[in-house]
């Protein structure tokens, strides 16, 4: 067998695992326990059931209700009717979605949310999909990258459930890879054709369709086309024909979208973003928060449950994962840090060619610009959800699957070892200072250094293997996290 052969056969297992995975999550997962997941299916029912888009309303958002909601665990005699705060949201995904609810739409209320919840499972699949080939694109002599990253994405908890849910995020994320893909294919080339860059607009005429996050491709792509105009300043008409025919897609798919939404909320509000901050209150504010609990708790609270959210907290955000996953999934993240800091020691190494280094970049803005919004929306809401973060999953996962290659390499391990141990001589003098070493965290500690160890004294085992084999660990967090934390606490 060849070894893309193995490659490929390694990718079909961790998509066919995928699919069990998000399918477990879409059936098992009691109803309504995700983010808005009522509101969005709300979506979905006003446009199958009268032809009209969401409109957003005064009245569409009511903490207290939704609160009762919550701590009841949405009980059957609860209507979910008036859960309708994300009719701001552009219609791209619920358009798909209605069609599938009109074949369901007989059936009894928890087959229609499963069924829904499974077909968005099915968009995360062709997701992992584009993150496969956006790998390859940018890595094409090194298809193990390809095959941990998509790893990293099926399995990683929080991902998987979410896309076990209805909500428009696995399309978003599936707009974005796509538009990624596309760009790299760009920063490869002297000139891009017209129909090239025509069918890259399209493609950001639909995701600005999609969901608000997807916004910051319309730059992103617009600085790929700037560069490749000024380097062939030669062909300035030819550049100018490439932007206009990237630009006008991009504005004309969404244009009736903005004007609708111009005609219901106002002349300044084109997104029906100011429409949702009128309806939507009673959020807790940043400012309020941190004179009332003071800046140490808000930073604690931001870094912690911003990385614990991104791994998985589930329900509304209120079913937490054992602190023991949390610590290892601490030491798994410091593995990876520690592989791509000594990757970027060695960068020339990489013998990277120039676009390779151009799509890096690229990936580096995309990760930047995610993390920016994530900062500017928390400057107003104490919103610290890592799942906000996953617009930017494809440059995560290509750094997962780099990360780990270096770490279990010759000269990566060391720096692993090293980054792993400091970790857990932290937890054992915080533990001293305060009179309680986690004897837990002392374990995992060791258990990931004997891994490193047994990756150097066992060599015939690639940095490839000892890779998935900690991605297999994460595939079992997945399943703990359904049967141990989703299904008993919601």
């Amino acid at each position: 067998m060849g070894r893309m052969a193995l490659y490929h056969r390694w990718l079909l297992l961790i998509l066919a695992l995928y699919l069990g995975l998000v399918s477990a999550y879409a059936w098992l997962t009691p109803i309504w326990q995700a983010p808005d997941e009522p509101a969005h299916f709300n979506n979905i029912v006003t446009l199958g059931s009268t032809g009209h888009l969401a409109q957003l309303r005064t009245g569409d958002y009511n903490q207290a209700y939704l609160e009762t909601l919550k701590a009841r665990h949405f009980p059957p005699e609860l209507s979910i009717a008036s859960v309708r705060y994300e009719g701001h949201q552009p219609p791209l995904y619920y358009g798909l979605m209605v069609p599938v609810w009109l074949v369901v739409r007989h059936a009894p209320l928890t087959t229609q949310v499963h069924i829904l919840r499974w077909v968005n499972g099915l968009i995360g699949l062709m997701g992992l999909g584009l993150l496969w080939l956006t790998a390859r694109r940018l890595f094409p002599a090194r298809p193990q990258i390809g095959v941990l990253a998509v790893g990293f994405a099926a399995f990683l908890p929080m991902h998987v459930a979410m896309n076990g849910a209805i909500n428009n995020d696995a399309l978003a994320e599936g707009m974005i890879l796509a538009v990624v893909w596309r760009l790299l294919g760009h920063v490869q080339e002297e000139q891009s054709t017209l129909r090239a860059w025509g069918l890259t607009g399209l493609l950001i005429g639909l995701a600005l369709l999609t969901k608000f996050q997807t916004y910051f491709l319309v730059p992103l792509a617009g600085g790929v086309w700037a560069w490749q105009t000024w380097r062939s300043r030669e062909a300035l008409w030819q550049g100018l024909k490439g932007g206009l025919a990237l630009f006008l897609p991009m504005l004309l798919l969404p244009l009736p979208w903005w004007l609708r939404n111009m005609s219901l909320y106002g002349p300044l509000d084109p997104l029906g973003l100011r429409r949702h901050a009128m309806v939507v209150t009673g959020q807790p504010r940043t400012q309020a928060w941190i004179a009332r609990e003071g800046w140490g708790p808000y930073l604690h609270r931001l870094i912690t449950f911003t990385f614990q959210s991104f791994w998985g907290v589930f329900g509304w955000m209120g079913a937490f994962m054992d602190a023991r996953a949390y610590m290892a999934l601490t030491l798994f993240s410091v593995l990876i840090l520690a592989g791509l800091s000594w990757q970027l020691w060695r960068r020339k190494a990489w013998r990277l060619l120039p676009w390779q280094r151009r799509g890096i970049l690229l990936l580096a803005v995309q990760g930047a610009a995610v993390v920016a919004a994530y900062v500017w929306y928390n400057l107003s809401f104490v919103q610290h959800q890592g799942r906000y973060l996953f617009p930017a999953l494809g440059p995560w996962s290509l750094g997962v699957g780099i990360g780990l290659l270096a770490a279990f390499s010759a000269g990566g391990r060391r720096w692993a070892l090293a980054a792993v141990a400091a970790v857990g001589l932290w937890w054992l003098g915080i533990g001293l200072w305060h009179g309680e070493v986690n004897k837990w965290g002392l374990l995992e500690t060791g258990a990931m250094l004997a891994l490193l160890v047994a990756s150097r004294l066992l060599p015939r085992i690639s940095p490839f293997a000892w890779g998935l084999m900690l991605e297999g660990g994460l595939f079992l967090l997945a399943l703990y996290a359904l049967w141990g934390v989703v299904i008993p606490m919601l």
